[in-house]
């Protein structure tokens, strides 16, 4: 009797550290999962942002567009600046905007989240899903991935984005993806995305 406990305990030890599975319709549901809870920003620039009014750059651009979609908001600036001419400074009235986020207040800082949504990650193709390896007391699997932006927002499609290349590829990543590598952990009960690398705490 005492050798068949010792047995099973030894048999039930061997498959407790038995190297787990996951197949690929589980992986790719558990990434897919993960994408999605990720709201994609579009980040070119801080805020507050002061611009020359008769400036033609591409922010400028940018800024101007982000107005028509009331995603931000502006005022006339008009301030003494001294510039240098043939050697001499002078001083000149300059006239420009300020923009910033709607309901920004001065000293507010915190309050207002950076950057502009423009939707979240969704699974093309898993077109490589490695076999689990063991770092440390946990499993990983990696995977590289072709992804996709999904419920891309209204505003992404004018064409003074054009310029931005998150944006332009955004607009066409149904087409052609992203592609990038991540990882899923085993914890010994259950898979979950990694958001890291392997190993990192």
């Amino acid at each position: 009797m005492k050798l068949l406990c010792i047995t099973f305990l030894l048999l039930f030890s061997g498959l407790s550290q038995a190297q787990p599975f996951i197949g690929s319709n589980h992986a790719a549901k558990i990434i897919d999962e993960a994408l999605k809870r990720k709201d994609l920003k579009w980040l070119p620039f801080p805020m507050p942002y002061e611009v020359e009014r008769s400036a033609q750059s591409k922010d400028a651009r940018f800024l101007a567009a982000l107005v028509d979609h009331d995603l931000l908001v502006r005022k006339k600036e008009t301030k003494m600046v001294t510039v240098e001419v043939n050697g001499a400074k002078r001083r000149k009235v300059q006239v420009g905007w300020v923009y910033d986020y709607p309901g920004a207040q001065a000293g507010a800082a915190g309050q207002t989240d950076e950057g502009f949504y423009y939707g979240y990650g969704r699974l093309k193709n898993i077109m490589e899903l490695s076999k689990p390896y063991l770092i440390g007391d946990y499993y990983y699997v990696e995977a590289y991935i072709q992804w996709y932006v999904d419920d891309l927002q209204h505003w992404v499609q004018d064409a003074a984005f054009d310029g931005a290349r998150t944006l332009r590829r955004s607009r066409e990543s149904f087409a052609k993806p992203f592609e990038k590598r991540v990882y899923l952990q085993y914890d010994g009960d259950s898979w979950a995305f990694w958001d890291g690398k392997p190993g990192q705490l």
